[in-house]
């Protein structure tokens, strides 16, 4: 007789009654006359392991939505919970621990990436930023996340196309092995880009 267990997978993030409004300004004095509802009552649940998909027309607020969850941008309202902690009370030091355990890549490759570094840099400054101080191990990361998408560490970042940047940036979040990622628009080529490193999860 075989016997056959499900295991509850825990609550990774946790989202409840988020809100996140912008003001509108007007007048000489800039006074606020009236409030955007970017984001208004936004629940959901993510479990670990699990992939979630937040799907609606452009505009209607996916990308608030992802900013406000990783205090890119203030939230107007709600609660968020990473991994049981309460992300909008978080500062300092545990912010900083939050913020490798959650990353985003977002629509723009370019964006994210600075045009007068080189692909290589770029990689090992976010790694030394998240508290990697050896100089031989930082190096070993950045030679095996670029191996994964076929770029030099050398490249020249001013001079990628719209694939590699993409590329880049997947790599410099796998490199820091976040909890969770966010993909603030979820085309193909991020798609593709990330999926290279899944089986290190």
């Amino acid at each position: 007789m075989t016997i056959s267990v499900a295991i509850e997978k825990k609550d990774l993030l946790v989202v409840q009654n988020l809100k996140t409004y912008f003001p509108v300004r007007s007048g000489v004095f800039q006074r606020v006359t009236a409030w955007v509802k970017a984001v208004d009552d936004v629940s959901f649940t993510v479990k670990e392991g699990e992939t979630f998909g937040l799907v609606g027309e452009s505009g209607c607020g996916k990308t608030t939505v992802s900013r406000s969850i990783l205090r890119l941008i203030p939230a107007n309202g709600g609660s968020v919970f990473f991994d049981g902690q309460d992300v909008f009370n978080l500062r300092g030091a545990e912010l900083k621990a939050l913020r490798r355990n959650m990353q985003i890549v977002f629509q723009d490759p370019y964006s994210s990436l600075d045009p007068r570094m080189l692909v290589g840099d770029i990689i090992a400054e976010s790694l030394l930023i998240h508290g990697m101080k050896d100089r031989r191990q930082r190096n070993a990361i950045v030679q095996e996340m670029l191996a994964k998408v076929g770029l030099n560490p050398y490249h020249a970042t001013a001079t990628l196309t719209s694939s590699p940047a993409d590329s880049v940036n997947a790599s410099a979040l796998r490199a820091r092995w976040p909890s969770i990622l966010v993909l603030s628009s979820a085309t193909s080529r991020s798609l593709h880009s990330t999926s290279r490193f899944s089986r290190r999860f």
